[in-house]
């Protein structure tokens, strides 16, 4: 195989790399794995702000429970000093039925109050527990896609090593002015320095060669340029 036709083939492999490595880049299930993981930090947020307002209604039930308890053991203490003939009098005897009444009605309050919290808690625990269950699906999700992920962009890895070491092979080919052009007209063109000609016409442009460069390209070793692109022409057989 000449030096142009080598170029050629390293060319061809480096846009394959170039594809591949975009590829794997850009692959779809980048994007579902990024879904997938913003879905999950959403779930765990929402959880979070649950468990907090899930503790705070706990221990302003703590609190309530506290509150009842000592107004039950005031009630309590209450009675036994009014019907344990402790009273000095019937007016001391009015202001603790007063007080009595007053604790009674603290104290359902309270009950009641609690009752409804309670009711709220265990509304909130069922909700907390949805989202314990939503959260943990969605890393299972998570966990699945970037197994895909990780399956997918192994197999693109491979691929790209094959390449890469048919580049090695095909570099190795070219004679050291060649390869320094190739690298030139590379860089200038974008990766696509070389142009193959097909009737007549440079694959690069599709602008028709001249006579003077076609009858030039039957010199194997032969740089010629198009002269509207500047890209090197490479003449290249029909199968081909």
């Amino acid at each position: 195989m000449m030096q142009l036709e080598w170029m050629w083939k390293l060319q061809e492999l480096d846009l394959s790399i170039v594809a591949l490595s975009g590829e794997m880049e850009e692959s779809p299930l980048h994007q579902e794995v990024r879904a997938a993981a913003a879905d999950l930090a959403a779930l765990k947020e929402e959880l979070a702000q649950a468990e907090e307002a899930l503790q705070e209604r706990r221990k302003k039930l703590r609190s309530l429970e506290m509150n009842i308890q000592k107004l039950t053991s005031d009630r309590e203490e209450l009675r036994r000093r009014m019907y344990g003939r402790a009273v000095a009098s019937p007016r001391e005897l009015e202001q603790m039925e007063k007080k009595l009444t007053s604790l009674e009605k603290d104290l359902e309050s309270r009950e009641d109050e609690a009752l409804e919290l309670m009711e709220t808690i265990e509304k909130m625990d069922l909700q907390r527990n949805e989202l314990v269950r939503r959260a943990g699906e969605q890393e299972e999700l998570l966990a699945a896609k970037e197994e895909q992920l990780e399956a997918a962009l192994a197999r693109l890895r491979a691929d790209l090593e094959q390449l890469q070491e048919q580049r090695r092979v095909v570099e190795a080919k070219l004679e050291p002015q060649f390869l320094e052009r190739y690298r030139i007209m590379s860089q200038r063109h974008q990766g696509r320095g070389l142009a193959a000609v097909e009737g007549d016409i440079c694959g690069g442009c599709g602008v028709f060669i001249s006579s003077k460069q076609k009858d030039l390209l039957y010199n194997p070793r032969a740089m010629v340029y198009c002269e509207n692109c500047g890209r090197l022409l490479v003449k290249r057989a029909p199968e081909e």
